[in-house]
């Protein structure tokens, strides 16, 4: 399908499913899941290797009372909570309350980078945990559990934070595991998702961590702390193994890998890709399944590309960030606007599926720099090839980037919901409104944006294994409808900016309403056409 929809009865139906046995568990882990948690999934896979009945949730706000009866059901001795960011904090913290006022008497422990990296933050703002496991979880988690009756001897777990009557106690920082061949392969308990054409689907993970510093992003710090690599991989048989197993035993076709980093520059990962290609080989798959990986602007090297895509590679998400140098010098990302485009191009020259990471605001953002990252969307975007999406830089905690802004006095809002102000009032104006208009478009499941990145892959993908009829024509329809929400946004995005400037927020706030609503119901009408006009596209050609 081009997108599914998912509400409390469909959430309540499978999870229902999963409760087979109602005998007591050690460990719940509750892990937000619109796709595999591989992390949780990693760590639920070690403690059965280790003889602890472990089971996942899938975490759905909203659904606690729902949640709460699940979880009463298993009645675990432990349950755990995967918070990644701050700003899921609050939707936990409710369900946390909701379990606790349920009765629910187990030890509530939670990990994830917010927790690892701000500890006693956390407990302080989740009076209802009991403990944190920092950084990877797999060790310190199963030697929580078998301790959890002898509290006097958390403190000898490395990698663990528990308040007791008194204090909060950190323990020493875990090594990282140096070794990922040593873990079991991730737990999997239930039929792969299926994509169009009834293609099934499995998430995968050759690598953890990144080599690379960029200012708004925490993996350099989640794996940077503890001892060990910043990057580990697995091997190349190890990975393929996996797949081959999936392809034979679950039917699965296409592969996306969660990889925070999947290529890199150092001549030892372009060695392990090129082996991984051959083991594909090996293996036969080279033609009977697809991929999918993310990566920087500067991972791209032509020849090697060309390799990957001639071996499955059919979609690539693409870490671009920013068109202007004053942001890219901002984020850390050491790279440039023409970078950014060489790379786009080659991407769309190998005809790849494509969907690219952008930030039309970051702290450092002023007039100027928004008008060039409008005008780097319109280059990349006006042919329709994919569709542009765009946000505001978050100040994730523990980022040098949101260091920075403490250090200037610009973090506003709370812990759990961090922002920041611009220069330039102009500029603070400008972004609530964009928020305004832009937010169903850019970070709704239903919205264009998804709807038609989901149109576009599943093209990818049922023209990579000949399932489409009529690609050609099926292909240019939608492109044209790229484009035409592409240039839409463009122009929404200047009118509106060339707005503010020439009368003033005041003024136009409050005697020209009636320009921002008209750009607003123009932006609106014109995505509520394109939904209308793909509806009608995906019945014509039967493009499920």
């Amino acid at each position: 399908m081009f997108w599914r929809k998912f509400g409390k009865a469909v959430f309540a139906e499978n999870s229902m499913i999963k409760i087979q046995d109602h005998s007591r568990v050690d460990a719940l882990l509750i892990a937000y899941e619109n796709q595999e948690n591989l992390g949780v999934r990693s760590i639920i896979a070690y403690l059965k290797t280790n003889g602890c009945h472990a089971v996942i949730l899938p975490f759905s706000p909203g659904n606690e009372e729902l949640m709460l009866s699940i979880v009463q059901k298993y009645n675990p001795r432990l349950v755990g909570f995967s918070l990644i960011f701050q700003y899921s904090l609050e939707e936990f913290g409710k369900l946390m309350n909701c379990l606790r006022g349920g009765g629910v008497m187990a030890h509530f422990t939670a990990g994830g980078h917010f927790p690892s990296l701000l500890p006693e933050k956390t407990l302080e703002l989740l009076p209802a945990l009991d403990s944190i496991v920092r950084f990877e979880g797999e060790i310190t988690l199963l030697e929580l559990i078998q301790n959890l009756d002898h509290p006097e001897l958390w403190k000898q777990i490395p990698g663990l934070a528990f308040r007791n009557s008194t204090e909060t106690i950190i323990s020493e920082v875990r090594p990282l595991i140096p070794e990922l061949d040593s873990l079991p392969l991730l737990f999997r308990d239930e039929e792969p998702k299926q994509m169009g054409k009834g293609i099934k689907m499995a998430s995968m993970l050759a690598s953890r961590g990144c080599l690379h510093n960029c200012s708004f992003c925490s993996i350099r710090q989640f794996y940077g702390i503890p001892d060990g690599q910043l990057r580990r991989v697995r091997s190349p048989q190890a990975v393929v193994e996996e797949m081959l197993n999936l392809y034979a035993e679950k039917g699965v076709r296409f592969f996306s890998f969660q990889d925070d980093d999947f290529t890199t520059q150092s001549i030892a990962q372009q060695k392990w890709v090129k082996a991984f290609l051959k083991e594909l080989e090996k293996a036969g798959l080279e033609r009977k399944i697809a991929w999918k990986v993310s990566c920087r602007v500067d991972d791209l090297e032509p020849n090697l590309l060309g390799m990957m895509v001639s071996h499955g590679l059919i979609a690539v998400y693409l870490g671009v960030e920013s068109g202007n140098d004053i942001g890219l010098q901002t984020l850390n990302k050491h790279a440039s606007v023409e970078q950014n485009i060489t790379a786009i191009n080659l991407l769309k020259e190998y005809q790849l599926a494509m969907s690219i990471g952008f930030m039309l605001f970051d702290p450092s953002s002023t007039i100027e720099t928004v008008r060039q990252n409008i005008a780097f969307l319109q280059n990349v975007g006006a042919d329709g090839y994919f569709p542009i999406n765009f946000c505001k830089m978050l100040p994730y905690a523990g980022t040098p980037i949101e260091a920075k802004l403490r250090n200037e006095g610009r973090l506003q809002d709370t812990v759990v919901q961090p922002d920041y102000g611009f220069h330039d009032p102009i500029l603070d104006w400008y972004e609530f409104l964009i928020k305004q208009v832009f937010s169903r478009r850019n970070f709704s499941n239903t919205g264009i944006v998804s709807l038609l990145q989901q149109a576009d892959f599943n093209w990818h993908l049922a023209s990579y294994f000949n399932s489409i009829p009529i690609q050609a024509d099926w292909k240019q329809v939608l492109q044209q409808m790229i484009r035409d929400t592409n240039m839409l946004a463009i122009k929404t995005l200047e009118s509106l900016l060339e707005d503010i400037i020439r009368y003033g927020i005041d003024f136009l706030l409050q005697e020209q309403q009636e320009r921002i609503v008209t750009l607003f119901e123009q932006e609106w009408r014109g995505e509520m056409q394109a939904e209308v006009q793909l509806e009608k596209l995906r019945a014509t050609w039967n493009c499920d």
